[in-house]
C-alpha cells in the first residue's frame, strides 16, 4: 500500500519542509487540492455529503505548490486530487502539467474531476451543464500535444486547426480521473486510474466493483490497456489502521491519501505538530 499525504487547505504554510520530511519518511508522496473561487451561497453538494469547502479556505494553486515541493525533493511523487479542469482551457491546463512534469523529473500525476461545486465553474466563465463532455475533449487534447507537440481538432466545444506546443514531455503523464458516479467510473476506465474522495469502506468496496465492470468493458471493446499500469486511489472514511488498510489493499487499491491533522485545528499552524503526526504515522505504517 503506497501512503500519499494530504496537503489540504494548508495555505503556503511549510510546503516545502513537509515535503522534505514526507520524502525522509517514506510517504509515496503528497496529494494536493483545488480549488479556485468560492461563491459564499454556493448550494452544490460534495459527493461526500458534506460541506467540506468554505469561501475562506486556504487554496493555494495546486500546480505551483507542487512545482515548489519538487524543486526541494528527489524522490517524493505528486498529485492533483483532483484538478477542476472544466473550469479551465485544454491549452494552459497541456502547458502547466507538462511543466511541472517535466521539471519534476516525472514524479507527477494529474488527478483531474468534472467539479461538483457549479458555482464556482459558473463564477470561472464556464458552463456546468457541459462540463463532462467538455472534459473528455480536453483529456483528448491534452494527450495529443503530450503524444508529440502537435494536435488539431473538431468537436463540439472546442475546434482548431493543427497547433504546436513544446516541449514535450519523454515520459507519459498519468491521467486519473476522480468522482463517484457511473460516468466518472466509465472516464476512469478510460485513462490511467481512479480517484476516491472521503466514502466509508462499504461504499468503496461498490465503487470498485464497477469500476471493474467499467474497465473490462473498455479492454474488451477497444483492447486498449494503456502504456500505464492502471492504478486506484482513494481517502476512506474510517479510522487509520492496518486491517483497514489491508482491506483496501486486498480491493485492489494502490495508495490511499492520509489527512493527519485537522487542517482547522488552530494547533496544526505551526511546523513542528505536523511533523510530529507525519512521524507517527510513518512508524506505525511505513517503517514496518
Amino acid at each position: 500500500m503506497e501512503y500519499w499525504l494530504s496537503w489540504f487547505h494548508q495555505g503556503n504554510d511549510h510546503p516545502r519542509l513537509v515535503a522534505q520530511a514526507a520524502e525522509r519518511m517514506g510517504f509515496k508522496g503528497i496529494a494536493v487540492p483545488d480549488h479556485v473561487a468560492i461563491p459564499k451561497d454556493y448550494q452544490s453538494v460534495h459527493p461526500s455529503g458534506f460541506r467540506v469547502l468554505e469561501p475562506d479556505i486556504a487554496y493555494p494553486d495546486p500546480l505551483i505548490t507542487m512545482a515548489s515541493m519538487a524543486a526541494v525533493t528527489t524522490t517524493v511523487e505528486f498529485m492533483t486530487y483532483v484538478y477542476v479542469l472544466p473550469m479551465r482551457e485544454p491549452f494552459s491546463v497541456a502547458k502547466q502539467a507538462a511543466t511541472v512534469a517535466m521539471l519534476s523529473d516525472y514524479r507527477f500525476g494529474l488527478g483531474v474531476g468534472a467539479g461538483w461545486n457549479t458555482e464556482e465553474i459558473a463564477l470561472l466563465g464556464y458552463d456546468p451543464r457541459s462540463r463532462g463532455k467538455r472534459m473528455d475533449e480536453m483529456l483528448t487534447i491534452m494527450r495529443d500535444f503530450w503524444d508529440d507537440g502537435e494536435a488539431e481538432f473538431e468537436g463540439e466545444h472546442y475546434r482548431f486547426g493543427p497547433t504546436g506546443q513544446f516541449p514535450v514531455p519523454k515520459q507519459r503523464i498519468p491521467i486519473w480521473i476522480g468522482g463517484k458516479s457511473d460516468v466518472a467510473l466509465r472516464r476512469a476506465a478510460r485513462h490511467d486510474g481512479w480517484m476516491g474522495m472521503s466514502y466509508p469502506m462499504d461504499e468503496i468496496e461498490t465503487l470498485l466493483a464497477k469500476l471493474d465492470v467499467e474497465r473490462k468493458r473498455h479492454l474488451d471493446e477497444t483492447g486498449d490497456a494503456g502504456d500505464l499500469p492502471f492504478r486506484r486511489f482513494v481517502m476512506p472514511l474510517v479510522e487509520p489502521s492496518k486491517a483497514a488498510y489491508q482491506q483496501l489493499e486486498d480491493w485492489g487499491i494502490d495508495g490511499t491519501v492520509v489527512m493527519l491533522w485537522d487542517p482547522n485545528d488552530p494547533v496544526y499552524r505551526a511546523l513542528e505538530p505536523k511533523l510530529e503526526a507525519m512521524e507517527r504515522f510513518a512508524a506505525e505504517y511505513i517503517a514496518g
